[in-house]
Formats: structure tokens, C-alpha cells, sequence
């Protein structure tokens, strides 16, 4: 994640936070609140799915990594939306990293992420960005 998008969650005052428990269960509550974030930044219909399920295969990564709550954080940053989501890890789950088809995935469905565990937590991040952003760069 580059420093403008960490900027972007840690100062938005249009940052959602969410905590949810290391159960499946609760993958569809991520997904709804990962899709508001991404209607916010503008993301069109495909954009939005795809962000929604690159942030269900990192969000399944690390509940299959944890026992403790998962702390999510939403950010629509102009024609972008970023989500961050870290927990302590579960001993001996510690450097986790997506297998290859959750890798082919996020490939397809994001624009950036990243995988890490540090100090027995493990912290995930994901950017998405409208097309026509990507588009108009070019």
C-alpha cells in the first residue's frame, strides 16, 4: 500500500471501521460494507464485485488464521476505495500467505494488495480503482 493510501485511512473522516468474529458467517457483512465503500469511491457494477470478492479471500485468509476478532477499516479516496483488516495471528498460522488459486484471484480482482505478519499479527490491505482512472493515466 503506498503512503498516500495509508494516509488516506488513518485521516478520512469517511472511514468505516468494522470488527467482526474469525467465522465465515460474517463474509457477507464484509462484502456489504466493502461494496458501500466502493460505490462511494465511484466504482462502477464489475469494479465493485471485484473489490468485494478480493476483500472476502483476504478477510477468509486471516479468519482461517485467527482466533480473535477482525478489525476491517474502509476508505472510498477519490476514484479509489482501500480497505485494511489485521488480527492477531493464531500460533503456528503466523506468515500465512494466499494459496495459488486465492492468488490468481486478488490478481484478477485488485488493483494492489498485500499479505504480512509481523509480531503475531497478520495485516492485510487491498486498493481498488476506477477503471477510468487506470485508463486515463495511460
Amino acid at each position: 500500500m503506498d503512503e498516500h493510501a495509508r494516509r488516506a485511512l488513518a485521516e478520512s473522516t469517511g472511514r468505516v471501521e468494522l470488527e467482526v468474529p474469525p467465522s465465515s458467517e460474517y463474509l457477507r457483512t464484509v462484502r456489504l460494507v466493502a461494496a458501500d465503500a466502493a460505490v462511494r469511491a465511484g466504482l462502477d457494477c464489475d469494479e465493485i464485485e471485484d473489490f468485494r470478492i478480493a476483500v472476502d479471500e483476504l478477510c477468509h485468509l486471516v479468519m482461517t488464521s485467527t482466533d480473535h476478532f477482525i478489525a476491517l477499516r474502509f476508505v472510498a479516496d477519490g476514484e479509489r476505495v482501500i480497505v485494511e483488516g489485521q488480527a492477531p495471528s493464531r500460533s503456528g498460522a503466523e506468515g500465512r500467505r494466499p494459496g495459488e488459486l486465492s492468488a490468481l484471484i486478488l490478481a484478477a480482482t485488485a488493483d494492489s494488495y498485500d499479505v504480512q505478519s509481523r509480531d503475531g499479527v497478520m495485516t492485510f490491505s487491498v486498493v481498488k480503482q476506477t477503471r477510468r482512472v487506470l485508463v486515463d493515466r495511460r
